[in-house]
C-alpha cells in the first residue's frame, strides 16, 4: 500500500476538510510529514480564540458545547472542537461519546469536530491536543473549543492551553468544601452551573458565588446558569466568553510556551548546520529561500550576515532577529519561493521586543530575502563543501550577485578594483558587511547598494598533545566557534573520557597534519613538551599558511627548539612560532594557560 500523502498546509488554509482531516490524523499518529507540518505553522497561529471547557463527569459539558455551537454559528463564527475522550487501558482507543452528543452541527461546513483519545495522559488533555489546536488556528477557525476528559481536579493543564477557561458544574456538588478546594475550580474564568432547572441548582450557585475570586485586572469570575438541553442561558455564556477575550486577549498557549522555555535561548544554527539543512531540503525537492541581515541600526538582535533559511512549507532554521521578526520574514520567504522575486525588508525592533531577546534597547534591521536557485547557490554550496573561502556580493537594488574568491570572480554583477579589493579584505578577515567603496560612490543613498556575505567556514584548531591544558582549551575553543582536533599517539592520554565531545586522533602528529592540511583558517598548537611529537608537527605547520602557530615551553626550552628547527632548515620560518605560547596573563594553572592561549589565538585571527 502506498504511503498516505503528506499534509498540505495550503489546502488546509484554503478550507479543504479532507486535507485538514489527514493532517490531524498525521499529527495524532506521528505519521511522515507531521513534524514538517507542525514546523510550518510558525507565523500562522495566535489568531483563534481558544475556549477550554472542563468539569466533572455528568455536568453536561458535551451537550452544553452542542448548544454553544449553535449560538456561535448564529453569530457567523467558524468553530472547531477538540473533544478529548478517555482511552481504554487495554486498546488505547476511545468510545468518542463526546462527538456523538455534538452531532447536531457536525454537518455544517463552518464546524469541524475532532475527537482525540487521551491515551493515558494525565491532566485531562491528550498529548496531541495543543498541536491540533494550532492546526485549527492556522486553518482559519475563529474559535477552537477544547473539551477535556472530565476527571475532576487534575484537569489543570487546560489552564496553559485555553484563552478562556469555562468550568461546568452540576447542581449538588456535594458539601460546600468541594466548591472551595484548590484544583479545577481555581482555573476558571467563567463558572457555569448547568442543568439549572434542578431544585438544588440555586444552592450550588450560592456556594460558587461565595468563593469569589478575580483573574487579573478587570475580570471578576462570573457564575452563570444554563440549561443546555433547552438552550437557556447559552447566549449569555457566549456573551461572557467574548467579553473575556476582549479583556484578557488571546494567545495564552503561546505565552505559556515562552515562559516554559529555557531562560537562555539556544544558540542559533551555525552556518554549516544551516547550509546542510538547505541541501537536505533541496535534495527532497522542496523550495527554499534564504534571508540575510544586510544592515542594522541601533542594538539589533543579530549581526549583519545572519541567516534564516525557510522551506516552502514554513519550516525554518537560523535566525535574523532572535525571535522579534521571524514570523513576518518566514511569510515573505514563502512568497519569494513562489514567485522567485527577491525582497528587501526593513523592520523596526522596539525596545520591548529587544528586551525580550536579551538586549537593552531596540533598533532597525534590513533583511534581504531571496529564493535559493541552482544558478547562484549551486556554486556557493560547492565552495562551502570544498571549504574554499568565498564572498557573495549582492546589489540590494535588484538582487544581482557576484561570487568573489581570492583568485577568481563569477556572476553577473560587475565589480571595480576597489570593490574587489575591499571584498577580499573582508573575506580574509571573515567580516561580512556593506562595501564602503560602494557607499562612497553613492553618498546620497539611504542604503548601502552592495553587501558582501563572507563564507570561510569555521576556523580550526589543531592541538598536539592531550595534556591537562588541552582538557580546558579544547572545550573553550569549541565554544568560541573553532572546529577542534586533538592529536596524540599516546593512547593513554587520547581517550574520550579525558576529552569528551572532542575529535581525537591517535596518529603521529606529522601524519595527522599531512592529512588535515592546515590552511589560513587554522591554528596549530603543540603542548606535549616532547620534541619527538612537537617538532614534526611544527615542521608541517611552518610550511603551511596557518594563521597561528604556538608551542608550549619556557624561553630556554624554546631556544633549544629554535636550534633544532634551524638545523632542519626552517630558520626563516621560526619567527612565526608564538613561544612561550599565549598572552602573558600571569596565570600558571592549566585552565589559566588555556585562557591565555585562546585569547592570543583570537587576537591574532582578528588582527590579520
Amino acid at each position: 500500500m502506498p504511503p498516505p500523502p503528506s499534509p498540505d498546509l495550503d489546502a488546509i488554509a484554503a478550507g479543504s476538510r479532507p486535507a485538514l482531516a489527514r493532517a490531524l490524523t498525521a499529527i495524532e499518529n506521528d505519521l511522515p510529514g507531521a513534524d514538517a507540518l507542525l514546523a510550518s505553522l510558525a507565523g500562522r497561529v495566535g489568531r483563534a480564540h481558544v475556549v477550554g471547557i472542563t468539569g466533572a463527569p455528568g455536568a453536561g459539558k458535551s451537550t452544553l458545547i452542542n448548544a454553544l455551537l449553535g449560538e456561535l454559528l448564529a453569530r457567523d463564527r467558524r468553530v472547531a472542537v477538540v473533544a478529548v475522550d478517555p482511552s481504554s487501558p487495554v486498546s488505547g482507543g476511545a468510545l468518542l461519546g463526546d462527538r456523538v452528543r455534538m452531532g447536531t452541527h457536525g454537518s455544517d461546513e463552518r464546524v469541524f469536530i475532532r475527537s482525540l483519545s487521551s491515551r493515558g495522559q494525565l491532566g485531562g488533555l491528550s498529548r496531541k491536543t495543543a498541536h491540533a489546536v494550532d492546526l485549527f488556528d492556522a486553518a482559519g477557525f475563529d474559535v477552537v473549543i477544547v473539551e477535556t476528559v472530565g476527571v475532576g481536579q487534575s484537569e489543570v493543564e487546560i489552564a496553559r492551553l485555553a484563552d478562556t477557561r469555562v468550568v461546568v458544574c452540576a447542581p449538588g456538588l456535594g458539601d460546600e468544601v468541594q466548591a472551595i478546594k484548590a484544583g479545577v475550580l481555581e482555573i476558571a474564568d467563567i463558572l457555569v452551573v448547568n442543568k439549572a432547572d434542578s431544585p438544588v441548582a440555586a444552592a450550588t450557585v450560592r456556594d460558587l458565588e461565595a468563593r469569589g475570586g478575580a483573574h487579573g485586572t478587570g475580570w471578576e469570575v462570573p457564575v452563570l446558569t444554563t440549561v443546555a438541553t433547552s438552550g437557556e442561558g447559552v447566549a449569555a455564556l457566549a456573551d461572557r466568553i467574548d467579553e473575556h477575550a476582549r479583556v484578557a486577549g488571546v494567545g495564552r498557549r503561546r505565552e505559556a510556551a515562552a515562559v516554559a522555555a529555557p531562560s537562555a535561548p539556544s544558540a542559533p544554527a551555525t552556518d554549516d548546520q544551516l547550509f546542510a539543512q538547505i541541501e537536505r531540503w533541496r535534495a527532497e525537492g522542496r523550495g527554499v529561500a534564504l534571508a540575510t541581515v544586510v544592515r542594522t541600526w541601533g542594538s539589533s538582535p543579530r549581526p549583519e550576515g545572519s541567516h534564516l533559511a525557510v522551506e516552502r512549507g514554513g519550516a525554518f532554521v537560523g535566525s535574523v532577529s532572535g525571535g522579534c521578526i521571524e514570523g513576518a520574514v518566514i511569510g515573505e520567504a514563502q512568497d519569494s519561493i513562489a514567485d522567485g522575486k527577491a525582497r528587501l525588508l526593513e523592520f523596526g525592533v522596539s525596545d520591548e521586543q529587544a528586551w525580550e531577546v536579551g538586549l537593552a534597547c531596540g533598533g532597525r534591521v534590513q533583511v534581504l530575502v531571496e529564493r535559493v536557485d541552482d544558478e547562484l547557490f549551486g556554486p556557493l554550496l560547492a565552495a562551502r563543501r570544498a571549504k574554499r573561502p568565498v564572498a557573495l556580493v549582492t546589489r540590494l537594488a535588484d538582487g544581482a550577485h557576484a561570487l568573489v574568491f581570492y583568485d577568481a570572480v563569477a556572476g553577473e554583477l560587475p565589480l571595480d578594483d576597489a570593490q574587489l579589493t575591499e571584498t577580499r579584505a573582508r573575506l580574509a578577515a571573515n567580516r561580512s558587511g556593506a562595501l564602503a567603496a560602494a557607499r562612497d560612490a553613492n553618498e546620497d543613498a539611504t542604503e548601502a547598494p552592495l553587501f558582501a556575505r563572507c563564507h570561510v567556514g569555521a576556523p580550526r584548531m589543531i592541538i598536539v598533545g592531550a595534556v591537562h591544558i588541552t582538557q580546558a582549551l579544547a572545550p573553550m575553543a569549541a565554544i568560541a566557534g573553532f572546529d577542534v582536533v586533538v592529536v596524540d599517539p599516546r593512547r593513554a592520554f587520547a581517550t574520550p573520557e579525558r576529552l569528551p565531545n572532542v575529535e581525537v586522533s591517535t596518529e603521529w602528529p606529522d601524519e595527522a597534519l599531512e592529512r588535515l592540511q592546515p590552511d589560513a583558517q587554522t591554528a596549530v598548537i603543540t603542548l606535549t613538551h616532547d620534541p619527538k611529537l612537537d617538532d614534526p608537527a611544527l615542521t608541517i605547520a611552518l610550511a603551511s599558511p596557518a594563521f597561528y602557530i604556538g608551542s608550549l615551553g619556557s624561553t630556554r626550552t624554546h631556544a633549544k627548539r629554535v636550534a633544532r628547527l634551524t638545523e632542519a632548515g626552517l630558520g626563516e620560518a621560526i619567527p612565526r612560532i608564538r613561544a612561550p605560547v599565549g598572552l602573558d596573563l600571569g596565570g600558571r594553572a592549566p585552565a589559566e594557560i588555556a585562557v591565555a592561549i585562546l585569547a592570543e589565538v583570537i587576537q591574532t585571527r582578528h588582527q590579520q
